[in-house]
């Protein structure tokens, strides 16, 4: 299984579904004096936004249009650049992209996160925005990149696709910038398919994001209107089938984060004593989502043999989430060769120059970096060894005990 939700798909998702068909309201709008009308898109909004700690919440249909809407609300586009980490899913990358603005790809620290002073040193007139990416569940440097973000007048908005349920300093991820994305795919905290949701405590964003959702509608319409558009948007609503198994999984995240963080630091007790090898740095242990365990090795040789034995892929080799696999990317593919962010003439004398190596900081950590699955198998992001929602200690003592049979004889 993909996922820790996906794992605990049961009875509550059904009746949720059943609750909605029965109901004959599939889509998000119908009429809150018709009782037959269930809102359970409104009421998972609802229900994210106090769990979030923020005001607002706008439900879509994928964390990748979450980050588009924010963008697009915030009011970036041609000309601007938005830094990104180069260890990121492509659609952190792409979303910016499709806002017309182009990505600036920094570098990580061994958070596997964002390293401020890199960010820093990318800024120029363009920068908009820091789009801080919370990868396998960990936060990122959110006090420095938010002071950063601060000093420079730049918007920080926060990537929360693989994070959804961690914390940062005693604040849910999401809650810090000026808004946040989450996922709800197959591989995330909590699924129901796909689907996302944009978060923000800022009223104008939240307008504009629900406008461009919602073919230009202002929050929340009833049923068909005439002349009440705001802007020209587009469709990015979520179903009530979507809203109703979300609903079911949300009642489970706190049983997941629990057992997530229970597994993860049995894992880590009996592995910790290995010779020469490190874990990632976290900048909020309290608030780590605990999905992965990540092993750092003293040399990528090592950690690909390691890799290798374990039949799962070092870090670097991870698909479309690392920049040097993004040959769509790299070889600058859109729909079309016409205008923004690529050909740029009004904004940019050249194209940007997007090349496998260009972060050899990304490259060194990534390379030596071995994933283990705690509640998310993924073998995208290097995480086919580990253990799952329904394993137990039992199971974590057995694969701890096999990465200690693997790895140990080539650590000493």
């Amino acid at each position: 299984m993909p996922g820790p939700g996906l794992e605990l798909i049961g009875q509550e998702e059904i009746d949720q579904v059943v609750d909605v068909l029965r109901s004959g309201h599939v889509a998000r709008y119908g009429d809150d004096n018709d009782p037959t009308f269930l809102a359970k898109v409104q009421q998972l909004e609802r229900e994210i936004s106090v769990r979030s700690s923020v005001r607002h919440a706008v439900a879509v249909n994928s964390g990748t249009s979450a980050l588009w809407l924010i963008m697009a609300s915030l009011g970036i586009g041609p000309g601007d650049e938005v830094i990104v980490p180069g260890f990121t899913f492509i659609a952190s990358i792409s979303a910016v992209v499709h806002v017309r603005a182009r990505p600036v790809l920094a570098e990580i620290d061994e958070s596997l996160n964002l390293d401020p002073r890199d960010v820093e040193s990318r800024i120029t007139p363009r920068t908009r925005a820091i789009l801080a990416v919370h990868m396998l569940g960990n936060p990122a440097r959110l006090a420095e990149l938010h002071a950063i973000a601060q000093r420079h007048g730049l918007w920080l908005i926060e990537d929360c696709a693989q994070a959804f349920g961690a914390s940062y300093r005693g604040r849910p991820v999401g809650s810090i910038g000026v808004a946040g994305a989450l996922s709800f795919n197959i591989f995330k905290t909590i699924t129901c398919g796909d689907g996302g949701m944009l978060i923000t405590d800022d009223g104008d964003l939240y307008e504009r994001a629900f406008a461009l959702h919602d073919q230009g509608h202002l929050p929340l319409r009833k049923g068909v209107e005439m002349g009440r558009r705001a802007l020209l948007g587009l469709n990015f609503r979520m179903t009530e089938l979507s809203g109703a198994v979300l609903l079911a999984q949300l009642r489970k995240l706190d049983r997941i984060r629990d057992h997530l963080r229970a597994q993860k630091a049995l894992f880590k007790s009996r592995v910790a004593e290995l010779p020469g090898i490190r874990f990632r740095d976290l900048p909020d242990p309290k608030g780590d989502l605990a999905t992965f365990l990540t092993v750092f090795f003293p040399s990528e040789e090592i950690a690909r043999r390691v890799a290798t034995k374990l039949e799962t892929r070092v870090a670097a080799d991870s698909g479309w989430h690392i920049y040097n696999h993004m040959e769509h990317l790299l070889g600058l593919r859109m729909a079309t060769d016409k205008g923004c962010p690529f050909n740029c003439p009004s904004y940019f004398s050249e194209p940007p120059d997007y090349r496998a190596g260009m972060l050899p900081r990304t490259d060194a950590i990534t390379a030596r970096t071995l994933n283990i699955g705690i509640g998310v198998d993924d073998p995208n992001l290097g995480a086919a060894f580990g253990v799952t929602m329904h394993d137990g200690p039992e199971e974590v003592e057995e694969r701890a005990a096999r990465f200690i049979e693997v790895a140990g004889p080539l650590l000493r």
